[in-house]
C-alpha cells in the first residue's frame, strides 16, 4: 500500500457537478452523481472521477498497487475466470455515510455527506466474475473482497507503507507482528491472494534481475519513488522495499 496524498482541491468532476446542482437543490448523493452524464461529452461523472483519481494515484490501485490505467488491460489470472476493472472506492462505505447523515438530522440527496467527499474516495482495482462463472469470495481481493468491512490501515494514512513488509516472492505480512490493524487490513483485502502475490513477484523480479551494482539498485529506488510521465511502476512500494533491503544487506561492487 502506497500513501496517497489527496489534493486540497476537489476534482473537477465533483466540483463542476456540485456547482450545477446548487440551483436544483438536490442530487447531492454519490449514487446520483456517479450516474449523471457529462453535458456535451458523453460518459458519466463517475467514470470521469475514476480517471481523475487514477491520475492522482499515478495509475495505481489504492489498495493493491496494481496498474489501473492503460495497464489494466494486461492483467490476467491464469486458470481463473476473473474480470478486472477500476472503480471509485469509498474508504468509509457509502452505507455508513448515509447512516451518519441521517443520524445528524440531514437528508440524503439534499445535504452533502462524506459519500461526496473526495478525501473519502480513491480509485481501486475491482475483481469480479467474467459474467459466465460466479467466483467465490476467497477468489477476490482488494475492494471486491473487502465489500463493506472496515479497512483499519488506509492508503491515505501517512504511515501506511511502513506498516507492511514484502519479500522477493511477492508475499506480504505486517511489518510489526503486533500490529493487529495491519494484519486485519491484509485479511480484509485478501492481500495474500495467490494471483496478487504472483503479480508482485513478477514486478519485483523484473527490476531486481537487472541489478548488477549498488548504483543500479539506487536507480530503482528512484524509479519506484518518483513518477515518470504521471505514472509509477506497479507494486512500486513492494519493489522498493525488496531493493532497499538488498542495498542494506548486500556488498555491491
Amino acid at each position: 500500500m502506497r500513501c496517497i496524498t489527496k489534493s486540497e482541491d476537489s476534482p473537477t468532476s465533483i466540483r463542476d457537478y456540485l456547482a450545477a446542482q446548487q440551483a436544483v437543490g438536490h442530487g447531492f448523493s454519490y449514487r446520483t452523481f456517479s450516474q449523471t452524464s457529462i453535458p456535451g461529452c458523453g460518459g458519466t461523472r463517475g467514470h470521469q472521477l475514476c480517471e481523475q483519481l487514477t491520475a492522482e494515484q499515478f495509475g495505481l490501485c489504492a489498495y493493491t498497487g496494481a496498474g489501473i490505467d492503460k495497464r489494466l488491460g494486461t492483467a490476467s489470472a491464469p486458470g481463473k475466470n476473473l474480470k478486472f476493472s477500476a472503480h471509485n472506492e469509498h474508504l468509509k462505505p457509502q452505507s455508513v455515510c448515509k447512516k451518519e447523515l441521517i443520524a445528524a438530522g440531514k437528508k440524503v440527496d439534499v445535504d452533502l455527506g462524506e459519500d461526496m467527499d473526495p478525501k473519502n474516495i480513491v480509485a481501486a482495482l475491482l475483481v469480479s466474475g467474467d459474467g459466465k462463472t460466479k467466483i467465490a469470495p476467497e477468489d477476490r481481493f482488494g475492494a471486491a473482497h473487502r465489500e463493506n468491512d472496515p479497512v483499519p490501515v488506509k492508503p491515505t494514512d501517512t504511515d501506511c507503507e511502513r506498516r507492511f513488509r514484502f519479500d522477493g516472492l511477492g508475499r506480504v505480512e505486517a511489518a510489526d507482528p503486533n500490529d493487529l490493524d495491519a494484519q486485519q487490513t491484509i485479511k480484509v483485502l485478501n492481500l495474500t491472494h495467490g494471483t496478487l502475490c504472483g503479480w508482485r513477484e513478477q514486478a519485483i523480479n523484473l527490476f531486481i534481475d537487472a541489478i548488477d551494482s549498488k548504483k543500479d539498485a539506487e536507480l530503482i529506488i528512484q524509479k519506484t519513488t518518483d513518477p515518470e510521465n504521471g505514472c509509477l511502476p506497479e507494486y512500486c512500494f513492494a519493489i522498493r522495499q525488496v531493493v532497499q533491503e538488498m542495498i542494506d544487506l548486500a556488498n555491491f561492487s
